[in-house]
């Protein structure tokens, strides 16, 4: 059976130093790189920064959000509506049909705009296909230990239950400095908006952005906010 070495890739430092360690462990051709369209939340610099590692590093699949992907959740909503599965889903219709914005306590974004959109392409595209895969993710726990959360005591090798796969976490125990540096060395540019000062590079904002990063994106994106 064929193995299938998947990462998430926002065009965060993080998920770009698990593809480089994936890239130099496995053939290029086992490995495919998921970036999810969150609900258009990105901003223009990290898209265009994807757009460049696909066409200069390695490709990059690209899955955009649709209602289905709430499964059965907020059916009578979307009744009420009349939205078909495949209606586009963006951040605003995604709150609206739940009720609720999300929140660092009820972070539902990540799973709707993000994992459970790669799960159904992973589903189209590799077992439906007769292959197995292995998942990697770029949690760190020193971001999880500034607040206080799973992160800070993840595994390296784990179990994915969502998807039904083990789940690596292989940076689990680096510094950020190490994640820029070890992408650097392998000759590869990173999201331009670091150099700006952003922490947080995926949404814009994250709902996990902290006030400096919120005050960054006023001062100079406030079309963002």
């Amino acid at each position: 059976v064929q193995l299938k070495h998947i990462v998430g890739f926002s065009g965060g430092i993080d998920s770009q130093a698990v593809a480089r360690w994936v890239l130099n462990r496995y053939p290029a051709t086992d490995v495919i790189l998921m970036n999810s369209d969150a609900g258009g939340n990105e901003h223009p610099i990290t898209t265009e920064f994807v757009e460049w590692y696909s066409n200069n590093v390695h490709p990059v699949v690209t899955v955009t959000r649709i209602v289905a992907d709430l499964g059965g959740r907020c059916r009578p909503e979307r009744d009420r509506r009349e939205l078909p599965d495949e209606h586009p889903m963006d951040f605003p219709l995604m709150a609206e049909l739940k009720g609720i914005w999300p929140s660092r306590m009820k972070q539902f974004c990540t799973q709707y705009l993000k994992l459970e959109p790669q799960k159904r392409w992973i589903k189209e595209n590799v077992t439906d296909r007769g292959e197995s895969f292995i998942r990697y993710s770029g949690v760190r726990r020193e971001e999880g230990k500034k607040n206080n959360s799973w992160r800070a005591t993840a595994p390296i090798e784990g179990w994915d239950d969502m998807f039904g796969q083990p789940l690596m976490h292989p940076i689990a125990d680096w510094t950020k400095q190490m994640c820029f540096d070890f992408v650097r060395y392998h000759g590869e540019k990173v999201n331009e908006l670091y150099t700006l000062g952003f922490n947080r590079v995926g949404c814009a904002p994250c709902v996990n952005s902290g006030k400096e990063d919120i005050r960054n994106w006023a001062r100079r994106f406030p079309e963002m906010i």
